[in-house]
């Protein structure tokens, strides 16, 4: 069997426009994976585009060399490697593809390609805010009401255009407000997260954390920059929250350095940035040695959701992964909905990830680049 094309297709989601990669082979089998990579849409594909290159002729079972070779692409000469966010979120949807094919020809779910499964449903986490403490506390019961047990919202933020590096400091009292009231709502034992989007300075997220420890939150999100790798341990040392970062970082090597730091209780991969299935199962394995669950960001489509849950699924390390909720239309773009039960995704049964893509629903949700956003 050889690769015989590879292409994209962007679906007008709100926000973000989810890139669905598909890889094709000479004997009728289509791979799907995920590249979506927020607001950079046109660069991906293009990058999906040049990738195309190196793969047609291939054998698609060959993902770990697959993987390498398209790695060293990321620079001319092949020796820097230096793969920032768009090149690997290219690179991590065909990666995800080729193991989609791969359990099609095996007649198998990913996760069986992966070791087996640990678990059949994997727990996620979903969100909520409001303008007020009352709007977060009433969205907050609304998700627990609907079976969700562990829920995620923001520090606070006077704008979007707060949210450059140190141009806000989360309001402490504000964002207490709000979470003191969401834990008053759902009681002591939902678990509660806090996004600080990687904005603030050491001293900054010290001072948020103490102000919202009372609430007992779950995990504290990308506290800082991830440029700083070494502020991750002064933050962990000072607060009581354990830390959870960072959805920025795009290797393994960055991961293993963050936790070489001690800087992190729980890592955050996204399967969509850190290279697909193959790199992320490594960044896993690496945390595990450390005892450390990962949970992958996962702010995207359907195919990127089951993709991630498959490796979540095959692992013994794991943390609620990050799940998207309110796009009531997500399921017309696959042929059979997401199962989620009791704040679990249940894994579908057929061969590969178990999920097709619905062209009708595709092309009523289709979006080109051009269009406007």
């Amino acid at each position: 069997m050889k690769i015989r094309d590879i292409d994209t297709i962007l679906i007008d989601s709100p926000g973000r426009k989810w890139t669905i990669v598909r890889v094709f082979t000479d004997e009728g089998l289509v791979g799907l994976g995920e590249a979506t990579y927020s607001q950079k849409e046109p660069v991906v594909v293009a990058a999906v585009e040049h990738l195309k290159q190196e793969l047609i002729g291939e054998d698609p079972a060959r993902i770990e060399y697959l993987w390498h070779k398209l790695y060293l692409r990321s620079s001319l000469s092949g020796i820097w490697r230096m793969a920032g966010p768009v090149w690997m979120s290219a690179m991590s949807g065909i990666d995800q593809a080729l193991w989609d094919i791969k359990g099609k020809v095996a007649n198998l779910p990913v996760v069986e390609l992966l070791g087996g499964k640990f678990r059949d449903r994997v727990e996620v986490y979903t969100h909520f805010g409001g303008t007020t403490p009352e709007d977060s506390a009433n969205m907050a019961q609304e998700k627990v009401d609907e079976g969700y047990t562990a829920l995620k919202g923001g520090a606070r933020s006077r704008s979007r255009s707060d949210f450059g590096q140190y141009a806000d400091d989360g309001h402490p009292t504000e964002t207490a407000e709000h979470f003191a009231a969401v834990r008053e709502a759902v009681g002591p034992d939902v678990k509660l997260l806090i996004d600080c989007h990687g904005r603030f300075t050491v001293a900054q997220c010290i001072r948020l954390a103490r102000a919202i420890e009372s609430s007992d939150l779950y995990v504290f999100e990308d506290p800082v920059p991830p440029e700083d790798l070494n502020a991750y341990p002064k933050v962990r040392r000072e607060i009581s929250i354990p830390v959870m970062g960072s959805e920025r970082l795009n290797t393994k090597s960055h991961y293993r350095q963050l936790l070489d730091l001690d800087g992190i209780d729980v890592a955050q991969p996204d399967l969509m940035y850190a290279g697909g299935i193959t790199e992320v199962r490594k960044i896993a394995a690496i945390a595990d040695t450390f005892h450390v669950p990962i949970s992958p960001h996962n702010t995207k489509g359907p195919v990127g959701i089951i993709a991630a849950a498959h490796l979540m699924a095959s692992i013994p390390n794991v943390a609620p992964m990050e799940f998207v909720t309110g796009i009531a239309w997500r399921d017309e773009i696959i042929t059979e909905p997401l199962r989620v039960e009791d704040s679990c995704i249940v894994l579908p049964d057929g061969p590969g990830f178990g999920i097709e893509l619905d062209m009708d629903g595709v092309e009523k949700h289709r979006w080109r680049v051009g269009d406007p956003h």
